[in-house]
């Protein structure tokens, strides 16, 4: 503690200021030598019970360290509010989900794709936790299901048979692109407290 780091270094300033004191103490005659050899046997000592304080400070300082008990009861409560929110942001997409997949026409899709979209960005995000990848799928599902034009394969898609390039329309596509996207970036989440880093769900 810093009391005991005091009390060591008081103790080894000490026996500093003695050392001269000791030396006068040598027996006349004696030589240098030997009140060499006195204080030397005096700054050890107080070396030696230097390093000993110390030593006990440290120790009692690392045995005194806190535990931090988990709170399970707070984990726990946290969960249950993060699986509802889950739930209710869930049940908030769904009726766009389901409105794209009852369509039958490029015309249908369209219009339920943009609906979904312009309803995302007006949330700003979707919660971290929703299934957004699970629910892409069905809107994919969906998109491929629509009817399909053929057409010639624009130059440097062109397939090796031969074969037509398939189309629901281009309204349809560039729907189907844009809520992807939309669906993509408010669902990105967040890694790192310090550096914003950004994982994608799909």
């Amino acid at each position: 503690s810093p009391r005991e780091n005091m009390l060591a270094r008081g103790t080894f300033l000490f026996a500093l200021a003695a050392a001269p004191a000791v030396a006068l103490n040598v027996p006349v005659g004696a030589g240098a030598g030997t009140c060499m050899q006195a204080r030397r046997g005096v700054l050890g000592g107080a070396a030696a019970i230097f390093v000993s304080q110390l030593t006990r400070s440290a120790a009692s300082a690392y045995d005194t360290i806190p535990e931090a008990a988990p709170d399970f009861a707070e984990a726990e409560r946290k969960r249950k509010e993060r699986e509802l929110v889950v739930k209710k942001e869930t049940e908030a997409l769904m009726p766009y989900v389901k409105k794209i997949e009852a369509t039958t026409t490029a015309e249908e899709f369209e219009k339920a794709a943009d609906e979904f979209a312009l309803f995302v960005i007006g949330k700003g995000a979707i919660a971290e936790g929703v299934k957004v990848k699970e629910l892409a799928g069905r809107i994919r599902v969906a998109y491929e299901a629509l009817p399909q034009k053929g057409y010639k394969c624009p130059k440097g898609q062109e397939k090796r048979d031969g074969a037509l390039c398939f189309t629901p329309g281009v309204g349809a596509e560039l729907a189907f692109a844009g809520l992807m996207k939309q669906m993509r970036k408010y669902s990105m989440i967040q890694l790192g407290d310090f550096r914003k880093v950004e994982f994608a769900q799909f």
